[in-house]
């Protein structure tokens, strides 16, 4: 993995207060995101790779992270509500914005994009 619990708590400042089990099963998932979005070459190169590239990774991993968890702010997006009597459904249609369709969040695609490992959409 790239980030590990205390790098996520101590340094990023994350804010996912939930389980051990389930922060590492975020972490995990969002390594996998990563992995799929720079096609491995993040894995591959992790060694040849700037400072500067594996800062911006591993944050981008704790904004995934947060993202999974529905602490960004813009993923628990409304799917209904209701005001008096008229009530409203979201209809979710097919996504164009690559962030929605990779699943990641945009804070977390335009931070990974920063280390110049992405290329192409999923």
């Amino acid at each position: 993995m790239y980030v590990d619990i205390k790098w996520y708590r101590n340094v990023y400042k994350g804010r996912f207060k939930g389980e051990r089990g389930e922060l590492l099963s975020f972490l995990g998932r969002a390594c996998d995101v990563v992995d799929a979005l720079t096609h491995g070459r993040a894995r591959a190169r992790w060694e040849g790779l700037t400072e500067f590239q594996r800062e911006t990774m591993k944050r981008a991993v704790c904004l995934m992270v947060d993202h999974f968890a529905g602490l960004d702010g813009v993923s628990g997006l409304v799917e209904s509500y209701s005001i008096g009597d008229m009530r409203v459904w979201n209809r979710r249609g097919r996504s164009e914005k690559p962030w929605d369709v990779a699943g990641c969040g945009f804070l977390a695609w335009t931070t990974l994009m920063k280390s110049g490992l992405m290329c192409g959409v999923v």
